[in-house]
């Protein structure tokens, strides 16, 4: 990748207002939509299963069976001198980033 992506851990959920089983629906990483982190939580060695932080539809983060379904939101790191080229954010205008 050019660019490359990553998942959002369940420590930047939590800093953005997530909280362990608690509800937030106001902050900005809360999609309406439950979605996976790249964040661990256990591994049980007897029937091979792990789990993993997921942020629900209502804003908390919990532990959920990698084999449970979800979307992915990818995020990116940009760099401290990366500028705006043009955009508000909002999900009709997205931020356009310059890549010069």
């Amino acid at each position: 990748l050019t660019y490359p992506i990553a998942l959002l851990t369940a420590d930047e959920v939590a800093y953005a207002g997530g909280g362990e089983y608690k509800s937030n629906t106001s902050y900005y990483l809360n999609t309406g939509e439950d979605y996976r982190t790249m964040s661990p939580v256990a591994f049980n060695s007897s029937d091979l299963r792990a789990t993993v932080f997921t942020v629900r539809s209502f804003g908390s983060l919990v532990h959920s069976d990698v084999t449970a379904t979800s979307a992915a939101v990818p995020a990116v790191s940009l760099k401290p001198e990366a500028t705006v080229k043009r955009g508000t954010g909002a999900y009709n205008d997205p931020f356009v980033i310059n890549t010069d």
